[in-house]
């Protein structure tokens, strides 16, 4: 035991986000591309629904304004994409909306209205999921078909209502059409903007802020690789413009690596210059979406040191990676557009089949999805009927809003804010009703706040509720009588709707499986040595390596944002951290085909101890296979693997102890050297949550011990005596 005074690494410890905070249900963070579509949305509804109100009345209105919801598919979709899209969603509306519609028609009874609309739920999220729509998904036609349901229509109007309907969904495709002509192709350049914009918060984030930033790299940059795809028609994929993207795709997966493995001592003059050059080609891409033309960098914000390079003339380390990554980018928007010729990245988004056959897998998360949220429509219409409420479908809509967080504590802080939104919309809803407004007043005010309300049905429940109110319940009095208790009704079908969806997360969440993440652990390990052939075989290695990662990082975010964290995610975080660490070392630095195989069986170690909850076998990273920090987040790596494992004791060749501060409490996640006699390294090690170490000797003889908790504290040594080695154990040279 070794006595030394000291902190932890508090990198190690599990984040916040399994938390219920204040925050977290009145965070208001819409985004500034949401701000654009509400005004698009707001703009197209307003016209559609005035145009059929003057034409047909309030009726033909509605049924016009919910078919042109299809405007709203998210602009971050490239202009092709939404094309073949807008269609589609358009024709999914015209059946929701008429399938409410022909139930209120024909007077179906509430619980046959309920059980349609449950179904219709279920298959509605189902699809959207499984084919990546954009949010909010299938709520949009959960809430066409219970608006329309409740709507008193006779069966002679359907027809006409169709007629509207589908004309209001034509309004919607060519608003589509004309909005992506006048952008072109920006939502690509937005979105590799975004990506470079993201990377430029990663060169300078510090401390616990660079673990987010990472993984907000990843997740920018693999949207705009899927931006560049989705839009990759037949026509731009022979453009100079396309391979220019994908070129900078290409910069931005080698800038990222290698700005998440930058060293600490990296001068913040050179870190701020980065982060300058960074910012300023995520601005000049989105002039470009503006379709202003892209002008020269001045010659100030060229860098005045070339970047280093090796006798190969790739870049020695991280930092000359990211220069050269910067660099390159910026060269690719100074020159003229590059000539088009067949594109190296023949990857295409995933058929509609492929999807679909994904999806409709037993294991699929987008079945068990929609399943859950179907149950939970169908429970909150039936108990709002039972409990005598007028109009059930509200219920349904709050239940199925509330589902769109992906985690239970999202959900919960949806519920929560989804009840503070309708209650401050009521407040408003009964001043206005308080003026007695014309039912002309009535039906501008419902097209404007409906269309700016729903781009933020997925983002921000509060908001979009507290514009939602006011805007649909005026259109449900009709004038005879008092409206407190419609308000009421409201308010109680709300409560009751975020209620069913928090339950039947409580009791259909399934609570993620040890096995599980140790199995996405497992897999994100093998990733670091992959090995690509073919001319691009780096680049594609590198991809690899930071979608394992953000793969990885996905399963432990969804684990800890439950309301009670299963207590095997939070054990496996540390480890997580340590890998997410590696992963980007590796991913920043070239290797060859030796290089994979020397580190492949360090790797294998460390996946089958992952995989079987087993402590990692000695062995370690060659000493000049990677670089010292590499080296150094593959032993952090090991030690959580093994972390509240039994360590190997029974062998007197090893140096096992445990590490407490001066007030005997463990002293976890330090490093731990071992000196040999001829005064070199003999192995390092970090100690688990209990403290605990074990160290591999390479020759007998005095060893000196040492341990340092932090950069604030001196080091503490200790000798210790090794006895005679009959045979060298695996891990010299680590």
């Amino acid at each position: 035991m070794i006595a030394l005074t000291g902190r932890a690494h508090h990198s190690h410890q599990a984040p916040p986000l399994g938390r219920f905070t204040l925050r977290g249900v009145l965070a208001l963070n819409p985004g500034p591309w949401l701000w654009g579509q509400a005004l698009l949305v707001a703009g197209a509804g307003a016209a559609v629904f005035i145009s059929g109100y003057e034409a047909a009345g309030l009726t033909a209105g509605l049924a016009a304004f919910i078919g042109s919801w299809n405007v709203m598919l998210e602009q971050r979709m490239p202009a092709a994409h939404r094309r073949r899209l807008t269609p589609v969603a358009g024709i999914a509306l015209v059946l929701s909306a008429m399938t409410g519609f022909s139930l209120s028609a024909w007077h179906a009874s509430p619980f046959t209205s309920i059980a349609v609309g449950a179904a219709l739920t279920t298959g509605c999220y189902y699809l959207c999921l499984t084919l990546r729509a954009a949010p909010p998904g299938g709520f949009l036609y959960l809430l066409a078909y219970t608006l329309c349901s409740t709507v008193p229509v006779t069966t002679g109007q359907l027809p006409s209502l169709l007629g509207w309907t589908t004309a209001g969904a034509t309004a919607g495709w060519l608003i589509n059409v004309i909005e992506t002509l006048a952008v072109g192709r920006s939502a690509e350049y937005r979105a590799v903007a975004r990506a470079y914009r993201s990377l430029a918060v990663l060169i300078t984030a510090e401390g616990g802020k660079r673990e987010a930033a990472r993984h907000a790299a990843i997740t920018e940059l693999d949207a705009a690789w899927e931006a560049v795809r989705r839009g990759a028609t037949n026509r731009t994929r022979r453009s100079g413009e396309w391979q220019r993207l994908v070129d900078l795709c290409q910069y931005a997966a080698t800038a990222v690596a290698a700005a998440g493995a930058l060293p600490r001592t990296t001068h913040p003059s050179t870190l701020n210059t980065w982060h300058a050059t960074a910012t300023d080609t995520a601005q000049r891409l989105a002039q470009q979406a503006r379709r202003a033309p892209l002008s020269p960098t001045p010659a100030s914000t060229q860098d005045s040191d070339p970047a280093p390079q090796s006798r190969s003339g790739m870049p020695t380390d991280a930092r000359a990676r990211l220069h050269q990554a910067l660099t390159d980018a910026r060269q690719s928007l100074d020159t003229p557009t590059p000539a088009g010729h067949h594109p190296v990245d023949t990857a295409r988004y995933p058929s509609l089949w492929a999807a679909l056959a994904a999806g409709a897998r037993g294991h699929s998360y987008a079945w068990r999805y929609a399943m859950r949220t179907g149950g939970a429509a169908l429970a909150a219409g039936g108990l709002a009927h039972l409990a005598g409420l007028t109009r059930p479908g509200w219920a349904m809509i709050a239940a199925g809003s509330v589902l769109l967080a992906p985690s239970s504590i999202g959900t919960a802080n949806r519920a929560v804010q989804r009840c503070l939104g309708t209650l401050l919309g009521l407040g408003a809803t009964a001043a206005l009703l308080a003026l007695h407004p014309a039912e002309t007043t009535v039906v501008l005010l419902a097209a404007m706040l409906v269309g700016l309300a729903q781009p933020f049905l997925a983002k921000n429940s509060a908001l979009a509720m507290t514009v939602l109110t006011p805007g649909v319940l005026p259109l449900s009095y009709r004038g005879t009588g008092p409206y407190l208790p419609m308000l009421d009704d409201r308010l109680l079908t709300t409560a009751l709707g975020c209620a069913a969806a928090v339950l039947t997360v409580l009791a259909l969440w399934r609570r993620p499986d040890p096995d599980l993440l140790r199995g996405h652990l497992a897999t994100a390990i093998r990733a670091l040595t992959t090995e690509a052939a073919g001319p691009h075989a780096e680049r594609i290695r590198r991809r690899t390596v930071l979608t394992a990662v953000q793969n990885t990082g996905n399963a432990f975010r969804q684990a800890l944002g439950d309301i009670r964290p299963p207590q095997a995610a939070l054990a496996l975080w540390p480890a997580f951290l340590a890998l997410q660490d590696l992963g980007f070392q590796l991913a920043a630095r070239p290797l060859t085909a030796t290089d994979h195989a020397r580190a492949a069986q360090s790797m294998n170690a460390l996946a089958e101890a992952a995989a079987h909850g087993t402590p990692p076998r000695p062995g370690g990273l060659p000493a000049d296979w990677a670089t010292p920090e590499a080296r150094d987040a593959f032993r952090r790596l090991r030690a959580a693997l093994g972390d509240g494992l039994p360590l190997p004791t029974d062998d007197d060749h090893l140096i096992h102890g445990q590490l407490r501060t001066s007030n005997g409490n463990p002293l976890p996640h330090t490093p731990v050297t071992l000196i040999d006699p001829a005064g070199t390294q003999a192995d390092v090690a970090y100690t688990d949550s209990q403290g605990r170490y074990v160290l591999h000797p390479t020759r007998a003889g005095r060893h000196l011990l040492v341990a340092t908790a932090d950069s604030t504290t001196a080091p503490t040594a200790h000798v210790v005596l090794v006895p005679e080695i009959a045979e060298l154990p695996d891990g010299k040279g680590q």
